[in-house]
């Protein structure tokens, strides 16, 4: 069998060598099949013509599965960042929430509104994580001279960056029994050598009639802002309505340079 093989081998060789030959001229293939030259041409270039076809081709390229496109690694880094700004952002938004059913305020209730209305349930403030902050919680507070007994009270948190989120505000209705004092701060730092008036820490200063009692305000104690240390002021006022008063203590601390 393998001889074959060696002698189909040798005499397809000899047939491509004859038809190179006929093809170039060298042996006129007329002179052994009879053909006419240019027949004898046409058949020789059409061998040739097969042989080159199958010397030439190539296998065919094996099937690949198609690579899936990736998703560009900037994008992916672009929306991980947009995710994690966005949970900061979330978590650090900061939601104070105002009861609509508020206890009876009373005039006493005034000065501590805040620590009233969250022990009592009706104010809470919160970070978007879920931590209370209602301990932050700063009431705005103000009177109505036009409509005595009517109290205003806007809540706001400062958070640890600086940021003020501002909440709702309370229309409250109180029964007034004696005039009202209410100053902005119950404790002022001031450094030493610091020009300060004692009046300008007045926030509300009112009679039961809506009267205005600032200028009749008197003090109790002295301030000493040339020398550091604390001092303690207390600040007097008189209804002219009634005859009834109010005062309030605020405590100032002189601190060095």
């Amino acid at each position: 069998m393998k001889k074959f093989f060696k002698v189909l081998a040798v005499l397809i060789l000899i047939a491509h060598v004859f038809a190179g030959m006929i093809y170039i001229g060298i042996i006129p293939i007329g002179f052994f099949t009879g053909l006419h030259l240019p027949e004898a041409g046409r058949l020789a270039e059409f061998i040739l013509h097969l042989k080159e076809n199958v010397d030439e081709k190539e296998p065919a390229p094996p099937l690949t599965q198609p690579e899936e496109e990736e998703e560009p690694a900037q994008e992916l880094a672009a929306e991980e960042t947009e995710t994690t700004e966005a949970e900061e952002e979330e978590k650090d938004a900061v939601t104070i929430e105002l009861s609509e059913d508020l206890p009876d305020i009373t005039e006493q209730d005034l000065y501590d509104l805040t620590e009233v209305l969250v022990n009592a349930g009706a104010l809470k403030a919160a970070s978007g994580s879920g931590e209370d902050l209602s301990d932050l919680i700063v009431c705005d507070l103000a009177a109505d001279i036009e409509d005595p007994g009517h109290f205003t009270a806007a809540f706001s948190v400062q958070t640890d960056d600086g940021r003020i989120e501002r909440g709702p505000t309370a229309d409250m209705r109180v029964e007034m029994t004696e005039p009202f004092l209410a100053f902005r701060e119950d404790e002022v730092t001031l450094a030493a050598g610091t020009e300060y008036d004692t009046a300008s820490n007045i926030l509300i200063c009112m009679d039961l009639d809506g009267t205005v009692l600032t200028e009749y305000v008197a003090v109790d104690g002295s301030l000493n802002t040339g020398l550091p240390g604390d001092y303690e002021l207390r600040y007097y006022i008189y209804s002219r309505v009634n005859g009834s008063s109010a005062s309030r203590t605020v405590t100032f601390h002189v601190e060095e340079d």
